[in-house]
């Protein structure tokens, strides 16, 4: 550990914050109807808050995103309509309707939490699943929510605070094949009076991730030419904790206090072997034993004062301190297994965030107006150290420097009925940041920006269980935190491993989306038909360039040109009653994009990079009442594409991605009123994922290819909950 703050230490025990669902939609759950299925009367109740939103949504409960048991949030976000991970094996970074993670913005009860990952994102593979309420993927964004999410937001409730939901402890523990024991422990506990309540939620897991690959290369006519062998097996450990304080002042005034602590720690053994050229043997390999440590703490304060009957003041501090320490030891060994480099290496990311404002509800007549008001300043600090073989070296450059941004915002919203089942939103959100990048020598880019995002939502019943939803809004995509160093990282320097570098000049991209929905629901609110189409336009795309820099090649983030995403999306929940099958409900989800910008540089015409044109969902519920048990199936299904993409020098690069899927099946079972127990076998037929890469001459000529190969893994895992 290079660094830490003081009051880190102090405060370790309070922890970082998240509020509970965002102001401007403060949803209650509707009353449901019980039916046999826990997971039936969840999707009912998921479908009462969709009808209620202002913007269109899709929302997944508890039960219906922990019927799988998978211990970690991105796998169960698997199944939700939209939602991509990139790598079979990965589930940290949520890609909204296939576009990149830089496009979804996450947010924790409303509001964004500082992670070390410098793009801005929370990566959502630290938080259990079994400490999330509900999951709400917001489409398009109401001027009171954050500027950023052109491909959507998702906004994860975690169970604090919440009056209607019960006590509760869970176990859980499995394995994953060929790697090892998983297993997780979750509880919540509330007590209290009229005056105070306190919630008590928190959790501990112990959860892996195996990453290994072979990538195997060849010359343009086919003969072998190296490549490598990566081991890369990970095990985390995490600890949540999670309280609530809510305090009742007098009939006017009331106060939450919500502080929280999240620790995550890897251990990650790499081991890279490098084949001769007809990739018959081991040349050289190396052995790296990562130890990386992640923090969270904060304290999230608001004050709720009701100034009259028309109305509300909500007045927050929102303060949050994190650190992510990574050690590296490596050896490297020749052909013969003789030791020939030994590196040790630390690196430290220091984090902090400071937010401040207020939100105001006022009803006037028929208007619901909103306005707020906020400013908040983020930091982020890296730093770095390396010993090779016993000789202290320098810091890399490329690894220590600042960034510290300021952003304020002010936005006004209003909501009103036109007519009889009409509901429609107006707002407007300003946004003025400044970006200030120090890098190693002490020279400082700053960055000032100012921007107006107008949002239009409207909801119209045809019927009361139908409803056409259409939104428009402008939105933003901020530069990734470490792009805007203006430092050169070292690689290979060649067009397949180039040198990457920063851009400090590079500027948000801004996005207009309009989203045209339709939905109806049947069956008491048990079934779903959702349509949706959408559009999305980008202005000064952020796009990563390579080009030749004094005979090496280097990739920089650039804004390259404009852009467009044209798409689809269905979801479906329908009980089987019709076809005599009264105790099956199907459910499927499909989204479909097509995508293409312009490079203005070349005035190349291609699609997104690294995007799936097709992602989908298929499942069944069975529920067996006389055994008090639901019986799940889940197909996921990611489509395989063809890319191609020119390089500065003229050459170019194109990449064939396979299709790729997972089988899931799950037994939920009540063994009493208060518990019950999930066994779930995950990825059944455990199928690799593949890709080959081809590089082109300026001529067409093929002058190279790599093929990459990634094994998958099966899981079994065991949970039981208990509610008191």
């Amino acid at each position: 550990m290079l660094k830490k703050h003081p009051i880190s230490i102090i405060l370790a025990a309070t922890g970082i914050l998240f509020s509970n669902a965002s102001f401007a939609e403060d949803n209650e759950l509707d009353v449901v109807t019980v039916s046999a299925s826990p997971i039936d009367d969840s999707a009912q109740l998921a479908h009462l808050a969709k009808q209620d939103a202002l913007s269109g949504q899709t929302i997944i409960l508890a039960e219906q995103l922990n019927q799988f048991g998978d211990q970690p949030l991105g796998d169960a976000l698997r199944r939700v309509a939209g939602v991509h991970f990139d790598g079979a094996n990965r589930a940290r970074e949520i890609q909204l309707r296939g576009l990149g993670a830089e496009y979804t913005h996450v947010t924790i009860n409303g509001r964004r939490i500082i992670d070390s990952s410098s793009s801005r994102s929370v990566q959502v593979d630290r938080i259990p699943s079994s400490m999330v309420e509900r999951i709400e993927i917001i489409h398009t964004p109401l001027a009171s929510n954050d500027g950023q999410g052109a491909a959507g937001t998702v906004n994860i409730i975690l169970k604090q605070g919440s009056e209607y939901m019960p006590n509760s402890i869970g176990i859980g523990m499995g394995y994953l094949e060929d790697n090892g024991e998983v297993g997780d422990a979750t509880f919540q506990y509330s007590f209290g009076n009229d005056t105070v309540a306190v919630t008590l939620a928190g959790g501990i897991q112990q959860q892996r991730r195996n990453e290994s690959k072979d990538e195997l290369e060849y010359s343009g006519d086919g003969q072998a030419d190296g490549g490598e062998i990566k081991t890369n097996e990970r095990r985390y450990e995490q600890f949540n904790f999670i309280p609530t304080v809510d305090i009742t002042l007098n009939n006017a005034n009331s106060l939450s206090i919500e502080p929280s602590f999240l620790q995550t720690t890897e251990f990650r053994d790499d081991i890279k072997e490098k084949l001769s050229d007809d990739q018959s043997e081991v040349e050289e390999y190396s052995k790296e034993v990562r130890e990386r440590t992640r923090q969270n703490i904060g304290l999230y304060t608001e004050l709720d004062t009701q100034i009259s009957d028309n109305i509300e003041l909500k007045s927050y501090i929102d303060w949050q301190d994190g650190y992510e320490d990574t050690t590296r030891d490596q050896d490297d060994f020749d052909g013969d297994n003789l030791l020939t480099d030994t590196k040790q290496r630390e690196q430290s990311v220091d984090l902090n965030l400071v937010k401040v404002g207020f939100k105001t509800k006022h009803l006037v007549g028929q208007h619901a107006l909103e306005y707020g008001l906020g400013m908040s300043q983020e930091g982020r600090e890296e730093d770095n150290s390396e010993i090779k073989n016993g000789e202290i070296k320098d810091p890399k450059v490329e690894g220590v420097y600042e960034i510290n941004e300021s952003i304020n915002h002010l936005y006004v919203q209003d909501s009103f009925s036109l007519f009889t089942g009409n509901s429609t939103t107006l707002g407007l959100r300003a946004e003025d940041s400044r970006t200030e990048t120090t890098d190693f020598s002490d020279d400082t880019t700053t960055k000032s920006n100012t921007y107006f995002l107008p949002s239009f939502n409207l909801k119209q019943a045809l019927s009361d269980d139908s409803y056409v939803r259409l939104g428009i809004a402008k939105t933003l995509r901020r530069p990734d935190l470490r792009s805007l160093s203006p430092t050169i990282t070292e690689e290979d320097g060649t067009h397949d491993d180039p040198d990457t570098a920063g851009n400090p000049d590079a500027t948000p991209e801004s996005i207009v989306g309009i989203d045209l929905s339709f939905e109806h629901y049947f069956y008491e609110n048990n079934g779903l038909v959702s349509l949706s189409v959408f559009d999305r336009s980008f202005k000064d795309k952020l796009e990563t360039i390579t080009t030749n820099v004094d005979g090496r090649y280097v990739a920089t983030p650039q804004n390259t040109g404009d852009g467009e995403m044209k798409g689809a999306e269905v979801e479906f929940r329908l009980p089987l009653n019709s076809i005599g099958l009264s105790n099956v409900t199907g459910w499927f989800n499909a989204t479909a994009v097509d995508t293409e910008v312009t490079i203005t540089s070349t005035g190349e015409k291609r699609r997104f990079l690294d995007q799936p044109d097709h992602l989908g969902n298929l499942g069944f519920d069975w529920s067996l009442a006389n055994l008090n048990s639901t019986i799940g199936l889940s197909l996921n299904y990611s489509g395989g594409y063809k890319q191609t993409h020119q390089l500065a020098d003229g050459s170019f690069e194109k990449n064939t991605i396979d299709s790729f899927s997972r089988v899931d099946l799950s037994i939920q079972t009540e063994l009493t009123q208060n518990t019950s127990i999930n066994l779930t076998a995950l990825n059944l037929f455990a199928h690799e994922a593949k890709r080959e890469d081809q590089f082109f001459t300026a001529e067409n000529t093929l002058d190279s290819y790599m093929t990459t190969v990634e094994p998958t893994y099966r899981s079994v895992y065991l949970k039981l909950n208990h509610t008191f």
